[in-house]
Order: C-alpha cells, then sequence, then structure tokens
C-alpha cells in the first residue's frame, strides 16, 4: 500500500514537473517571455533541478536578455556546475554584454575556477558592475589557485595592462603576485 502511494506521487511529480516543461517551451515558442520568466523563477524558488537543462537551453539559445539572465540566476540558485561551461560561453559572446554582470554574478556560486583566465580580462570592462564582479571572482580563489593558474592569471593582466590601463588591473596584478 504505501509502495503504490509512493509510486503515485512520484508518478505525479514526474508528470507535473515534464507538463512544467513543457509550459515553459510552448510559451517560449510562443514568445510569451514574462510568463516564462516567472515559471524559470518558480523552478529557483522551487529549488527543482530537475529542469536545469531546460534552463541551460534557454541560457544558450535565447534572444531575450531579460530571460537568458533570469535562466542565469536560477542556474546560480540551484548551483548546479553543469550551467559554468553555458556561461563562460555567455560572456564571451560579444552579443551578450550588456548582460556579462548577471552571467559573471552567477558563476559566484559555482566552480569556475578552471575559466578564471577567460573571466580575468572583464577586469578591464567599461562596465563597472562587470569590472567588479570579474574581480570579487579572481579575489574568491585566493588559496585555491595551483602555482600553474597563478602564473597563466598574471600573464593574462600584464596582456590586459598593455592594452587597457583601468586602474583595478593593476589592483589585480598585484593582488595576484601577492599569492605567490
Amino acid at each position: 500500500m504505501l509502495l503504490s502511494r509512493f509510486l503515485s506521487a512520484n508518478k505525479r511529480g514526474v508528470i507535473q514537473r515534464t507538463m512544467h516543461t513543457k509550459i515553459i517551451q510552448e510559451l517560449l515558442s510562443q514568445e510569451d517571455s514574462e510568463e516564462a520568466i516567472q515559471r524559470i523563477t518558480s523552478i529557483d524558488s522551487n529549488k527543482d533541478t530537475s529542469r536545469n537543462h531546460l534552463l541551460i537551453k534557454i541560457l544558450e539559445t535565447t534572444e531575450d536578455h531579460e530571460l537568458r539572465n533570469q535562466a542565469a540566476i536560477a542556474l546560480s540558485e540551484l548551483q548546479d556546475d553543469r550551467a559554468v561551461e553555458p556561461l563562460i560561453q555567455a560572456i564571451m559572446d560579444p552579443g551578450t554584454s550588456g548582460s556579462r554582470g548577471t552571467f559573471l554574478y552567477a558563476l559566484e556560486h559555482l566552480d569556475y575556477i578552471l575559466h578564471i583566465e577567460h573571466i580575468i580580462p572583464f577586469i578591464g570592462d567599461t562596465s563597472l558592475e562587470v569590472c567588479a564582479q570579474s574581480f570579487m571572482l579572481l579575489e574568491q580563489l585566493e588559496d585555491k589557485l595551483s602555482n600553474e593558474q597563478i602564473l597563466t592569471c598574471e600573464q593574462v593582466i600584464e596582456q590586459q595592462i598593455r592594452h587597457n590601463e583601468r586602474k583595478l588591473l593593476v589592483v589585480a596584478l598585484d593582488m595576484v603576485r601577492s599569492w605567490k
């Protein structure tokens, strides 16, 4: 009796998650991004990791910046490290320059250490939010980077300084050098 109730409840949960996913996909195809954003927010607030693949797909494919930002934040809140690669790709995409601060923020609670060399150049960005977020992500890696990674970070920052003399890059270089 208990087993049949459990299976029935579990089946309902699977059916509900599947329906929710289909609804989001349908809303996206109908270009109803406001409703899709509300659905994504409910995934985040319910800590439902079963739809992370859908959030990653939205992050990778949608042109709607609000929807993409909401998917990035939801993935961060769900702390799914599978989102790191798509977030790095989104950060590097010239077409998403207005959303970089959000993508960098989304990395904060994820394991991004292997991608720090892609994040560092944004310390010299013209956007204060992007600069600060990139610097903070680097700063969080103190005592976590290998000597080889520290050297790579130092080289990337030095190269950036040659093209961009922003003060925060110099501060970042001094910080990384102090980690040796």
